[in-house]
């Protein structure tokens, strides 16, 4: 019989158990993270010993035997029997998993609140995943580690519209890493641990099992596709922790959880994590450096996808096809490291590759360029506000208002869903066109919000990408602009239900919030 059949007759017979519960988002989850409150005990946990029954199994199938040594078990008193498959797995990730601490800055001034959440460390050189919920209002944060003081941490990236962010402490020494596995072969069935802060008592252990894949919820505003659901307890504080396989690979980060129910529990898949890293770090945007290297994030090490045209990488040799397995003296061996090695450069720097081609080691140096920002158009005839096109159609994504005819035209203060509806809110679209005038040169997040879809282009570039059919939804994207302003398209189409459209933003000593009315332009 094969291991996974194995895995699979023996999931079959463990039991769901409880948890503990926390608030009630709209969308009938509850983030397990920061903001829980009221928690109250709703049944015990009872799937540990079946657990233990399927890493025997386990162990037998790949061959793992405890071996005591000098500080072994049988050292400590610890009968052998007792020392599981299941508790070695355990034993092994402890010290990749971190506790957070999060001081919370409230809308009164010097009002401070603390919230708890997971992460996991995902580089040995102090870089953690959790999510981004976990940040919520963050003023400063410090993560606890096994067997060591606390540690403050700077946050590197933050991705509300996926719920994911990367954190970076300084150990001073190399951390414990969680493997990175897959997610697209996981079986119902399968054991699985979670190991996070749950009500703030740090490394909790729970158990269980793999009890649905592809399920979509929604945490704060934010629509997670993909999920991967689990028996194993979530409680808040578990947020951002690592969901671990019998094998100690981290296959997903815990995120929320349902009330209506015991023990359905959701995490990101850790292959919807790969999906969406470069995003997420989006480090030539964040630093400034133009590079022109794509790395396949579901190949092992750090295999070349594509190589711009004309850039830095192409000039200094790097190839489609080639494997990067070392960088500036540093092992790639996964996308993520790539990405993350990539982490405050600037232009100017020069990157040391090691590469592997058609089975030669081939060195090379690239010099990383500057990447360019958008620069502003002339201001003269610009007057406050937006203009914009009304149409009505039935669509399931945004069409190309350009080929279609406009129903109704004008000019608003701000790009909402109002500017033009039907008698009964369906079916309709709008296109706005002007310009935006930011107030300083620099990195710029733009943000839409909208039910159904909508886009944000600004030149030609397409910052946020917000289309389908999608209840109310929170998406981003990162732009580098110069101060003035810059020719601006917001789209967006409304099928059917609630309608709502709103236009946020972020960037160099400004706060996330809606962009005002004096921000948009038209050209008389």
């Amino acid at each position: 019989m094969s291991l996974m059949r194995l895995l699979f007759l023996f999931g079959q017979q463990c039991q769901e158990g409880g948890g503990i519960g926390c608030r009630r988002d709209g969308a009938n989850s509850v983030i397990a993270g920061a903001f829980c409150e009221g928690f109250h005990v709703q049944c015990m946990i009872r799937v540990s010993s079946c657990i233990s029954c399927v890493f025997a199994v386990l162990a037998g199938s790949l061959g793992w035997a405890h071996k005591t040594g000098k500080e072994g078990v049988a050292e400590i008193g610890i009968p052998e029997a007792r020392y599981t498959p299941m508790a070695r797995v355990i034993e092994q990730s402890l010290p990749a998993v971190a506790s957070l601490q999060v001081v919370q800055a409230q809308d009164a001034p010097g009002v401070f609140t603390m919230g708890v959440g997971s992460a996991s460390v995902i580089h040995e050189e102090g870089y953690l995943l959790t999510n981004d919920h976990v940040l919520f209002r963050m003023h400063q944060g410090q993560a606890f580690l096994s067997g060591r003081p606390p540690l403050p941490f700077r946050v590197i990236a933050r991705m509300s519209s996926e719920d994911l962010a990367v954190i970076k402490v300084e150990a001073g020494e190399a951390l414990k890493s969680l493997p990175i596995g897959r997610s697209d072969d996981l079986l119902l069935g399968e054991p699985v641990i979670i190991i996070g802060n749950p009500g703030g008592l740090a490394h909790s252990v729970s158990t269980g099992i793999v009890s649905g894949l592809n399920r979509s919820t929604a945490v704060g505003g934010s629509f997670l596709p993909r999920m991967v659901q689990t028996s194993a307890a979530v409680s808040g504080g578990n947020s951002g922790g690592p969901l671990i396989n019998a094998l100690g690979e981290q296959i997903g980060v815990v995120t929320s959880k349902k009330l209506d129910g015991e023990n359905i529990n959701f995490a990101i898949t850790v292959d919807r994590v790969r999906e969406m890293f470069p995003t997420l770090l989006s480090a030539e945007l964040r630093y400034g450096f133009d590079l022109g290297v794509e790395v396949d994030m579901f190949s092992p090490w750090g295999k070349v996808s594509e190589v711009e045209e004309g850039s830095p990488a192409a000039r200094a040799g790097v190839e489609p096809d080639d494997v990067i397995v070392q960088l500036n003296g540093k092992g790639i061996r996964n996308g993520i490291d790539f990405h993350l090695a990539l982490i405050d450069r600037k232009p100017g720097d020069r990157l040391q590759m090691h590469l592997e081609r058609e089975g030669e080691k081939v060195p090379v140096e690239v010099e990383l360029g500057e990447l360019s920002m958008l620069e502003p158009v002339a201001e003269e005839g610009l007057k406050n506000g937006l203009r914009y096109e009304g149409f009505e159609g039935k669509w399931g994504a945004l069409p190309d208002f350009a080929t279609l005819e406009a129903v109704e035209k004008g000019e608003v203060e701000l790009p909402t869903e109002e500017a033009y509806m039907t008698e009964d809110g369906e079916n309709y679209g709008l296109r706005f066109r002007g310009f935006i005038k930011v107030p300083k040169e620099g990195l710029y997040t733009f943000y839409t919000t909208s039910d159904d879809g909508s886009r944000l282009k600004i030149g030609d570039q397409v910052v946020v990408n917000n289309d389908g059919l999608h209840s109310v939804l929170k998406r981003g994207g990162l732009v580098r602009l110069k101060e003035g302003a810059h020719p601006v398209e917001v789209t967006f189409f409304e099928q059917g239900g609630g309608e709502e459209l709103e236009v946020s933003w972020e960037g160099p000593g400004l706060p996330i919030q809606t962009v005002p009315a004096e921000a948009w332009f038209y050209r008389e």
